[in-house]
């Protein structure tokens, strides 16, 4: 008979009101043995978790691990809002999720279904920020200092929803810009993967057709029926610069909507802080310093000083 194997789980990811399809059990060291804590089907209730409370470990059968991971995804929010999870915890967790949700967008970019995935990361991501005052310091920690398509889309919209937490954009107005920018690089799914991670400077034929990422983005949102201006605008124009000569439609200034103005600042941050396949990262210091001194034209001066005070206000709530 095959021997059973059991995975560890974090007890407080069980979230109180829930009901779980998977067996959880605690270890019995006496009886070197697992012993069933809450069946399968039943509901967590107040009694359930005051008895959590009280035990150390909690387990799950290896062949219901795959059950407990699509348990922490529809409850993620609850998770991001839950108190008792240290933020830096809570953050990991969402990020993962983001990643996986993200890589299938990516994937199939068609799929309607799949950018929906997107909504409940965005709001577990704001759940987290306006929770704690230190949160964006703590996601800030883990934001992955490898430049990927997909850990780029979280890592700006990570900073763009900080950012608009920041100016005092809130509600469903926060939801919708989270959006826009774990979106804003969908068009990328349509670009050669070669050029997307090409070692080295691109010829000017491969930056012509990288270039075509932000209408390409466009024109998949708007078949997969996205309407809002605000998220749409956020794809197709994160790339404009504030004198002109940016792309797609060489827009300037207040042409270009205030959704794209934070999400552009947002992406050339985290594209000069992150390591390329063909430079080093910048230290936040010098990535903000090059898009003072050298950026005047191109990004939002007005976004890219609250950007600055934002990130200064984490360090002293933190220092």
């Amino acid at each position: 008979m095959k021997q059973k194997k059991y995975t560890s789980i974090d007890k407080r990811l069980i979230t109180e009101g829930s009901n779980i399809d998977f067996n959880l059990f605690l270890s019995n060291e006496t009886k070197n043995a697992m012993t069933l804590f809450l069946q399968s089907d039943s509901a967590v209730d107040g009694n359930t978790k005051v008895k959590l409370r009280e035990i150390e470990m909690l387990y799950v059968d290896e062949e219901d691990e795959s059950r407990y991971k699509a348990y922490v995804k529809r409850h993620l929010q609850s998770i991001a809002q839950n108190s008792d999870i240290p933020t830096e915890q809570k953050g990991r967790l969402v990020y993962e999720k983001a990643a996986e949700a993200i890589d299938a967008m990516f994937k199939n970019p068609e799929s309607l279904e799949n950018v929906k995935r997107a909504q409940p990361v965005v709001n577990s991501f704001i759940d987290i920020i306006l929770q704690d005052l230190n949160a964006v310091e703590s996601l800030l920690k883990i934001t992955a200092h490898d430049f990927y398509t997909h850990t780029h889309s979280i890592n700006v919209s990570i900073y763009t929803l900080s950012l608009g937490s920041f100016l005092g954009i809130a509600g469903k107005d926060l939801e919708t810009l989270g959006m826009a920018a774990i979106l804003h690089d969908l068009g990328k799914s349509k670009v050669d993967y070669d050029i997307i991670n090409k070692n080295g400077k691109l010829t000017d034929e491969e930056f012509d057709h990288m270039k075509k990422h932000p209408s390409l983005g466009y024109d998949i949102a708007v078949k997969l029926g996205i309407s809002d201006q605000r998220i749409l605008t956020g794809i197709r124009h994160h790339h404009e610069r504030m004198e002109g000569g940016g792309y797609p439609d060489n827009l300037k200034k207040d042409q270009i909507s205030e959704f794209a103005r934070i999400i552009g600042v947002c992406d050339v941050f985290d594209a000069l802080s992150t390591k390329r396949s063909y430079k080093d990262p910048m230290s936040s210091f010098e990535s903000l310093r090059l898009m003072k001194q050298q950026m005047s034209g191109h990004l939002d001066m007005n976004m890219v000083d609250a950007f600055i005070k934002m990130l200064q206000k984490q360090g002293e709530h933190t220092s």
